[in-house]
């Protein structure tokens, strides 16, 4: 249970939230929700890793939003819309659903978004790895495995100091450093990654990110293969950031350039902000920590809407409250060494 838990289950039991005293307590009028994708439907990729919303839930969620704050985009956001009052939407990963259920929910309510692509998984030429370890354990609870395979499996994992389990947890534990293990047991396992690519298309092809553009969505970069930055050096951060950047500017031709972090901008040192924004290899820059304040001013930090069964109301409330208990410790904005 996170810290924040507590604070979004108080904004659940309060059935009003004086959210306009919020606002201008904390003079945070902007906030900046993301999501990964909308599914009604068990995504096997997804499916042990977290809960995503229903399309139900996430029009309930935009409904909210939209009835206290105005949509803003991205190109607004660039041209100095942050003294507003509004939200400011995004999606990381670069997931199907982006295309096949958001877009069409966004575009009937007039909701500007932006995508965030990992160059590496563009097309469905790999796959995330951590969404091949959900789709290992999927494989793992649905058949019972022979001794002989959970034996070899078993013996694989014990040199990163791991247990084999019959539910398969074990591979949610698999960090990207070590992320060809995740390879190696699926070939026991007789998965077949690439055939899965091409069964179940879980990220957005070349074509449909470009109707995307052309029915106004923007879109920016997410590093090439979704690594822990926090676990590569300062030189592959560098590299992964700006290759990704580039990647999506001169295919997509953007206008703009837009990273954020994998997984999150925790202990992230100077070094790769100081590169990014002195050399104007980066416009803008996003992590994950909620309603908070960064040190580079450049770097934004957004809402996770994906938290368990917290609706919107209860999340961005849940932000505030946290918000105003961290003011009073002086303890609202990220400094970095």
């Amino acid at each position: 249970m996170t810290p924040k838990y507590f604070f979004y289950k108080s904004a659940q039991l309060v059935g009003f939230l004086p959210l306009d005293f919020f606002i201008r307590i904390t003079g945070q009028k902007l906030i900046y929700p993301f999501y990964h994708l909308v599914a009604d439907h068990d995504v096997l990729h997804i499916k042990h890793l977290y809960k995503p919303k229903t399309s139900k839930e996430f029009e309930a969620d935009l409904d909210y939003l939209c009835k206290n704050y105005e949509p803003v985009s991205i190109n607004e956001l660039l041209h100095g819309s942050k003294s507003r009052r509004g939200f400011v939407l995004t999606f990381d990963d670069g997931l199907r659903e982006f295309h096949d259920v958001v877009a069409p929910i966004l575009l009937r309510k007039g909701i500007p978004a932006t995508c965030f692509l990992n160059t590496g998984f563009i097309d469905n030429k790999d796959l995330f790895f951590r969404y091949k370890a959900s789709v290992l354990v999927e494989r793992i609870r649905q058949k019972p495995l022979p001794d002989g395979c959970r034996k070899k499996i078993a013996e694989m994992i014990m040199h990163h100091k791991m247990t084999f389990d019959e539910k398969g947890r074990f591979l949610l534990g698999i960090r990207y450093m070590h992320r060809n293990l995740i390879d190696e047991i699926a070939k026991v396992l007789e998965v077949n990654f690439f055939n899965y690519l091409d069964e179940h298309q879980p990220y957005l092809a070349e074509l449909q990110i470009k109707s995307l553009i052309a029915q106004g969505f923007t879109f920016g970069a997410h590093g090439i293969d979704h690594p822990m930055y926090s676990e590569i050096s300062d030189a592959e951060q560098i590299r992964q950031t700006v290759t990704s950047i580039n990647e999506v500017v001169q295919r997509y031709d953007t206008g703009f350039r837009l990273f954020s972090f994998p997984f999150t901008d925790h202990n992230i040192s100077k070094t790769l902000f100081d590169h990014l924004f002195t050399n104007n290899l980066a416009d803008l820059t996003f992590g994950c920590a909620g309603m908070k304040k960064d040190e580079f001013k450049r770097n934004i930090q957004r809402i996770p809407m994906e938290t368990g069964s917290f609706n919107s109301r209860e999340i961005i409330g849940g932000e505030y409250l946290y918000y105003v208990l961290k003011a009073i410790f002086n303890k609202n904005t990220i400094k970095r060494s």
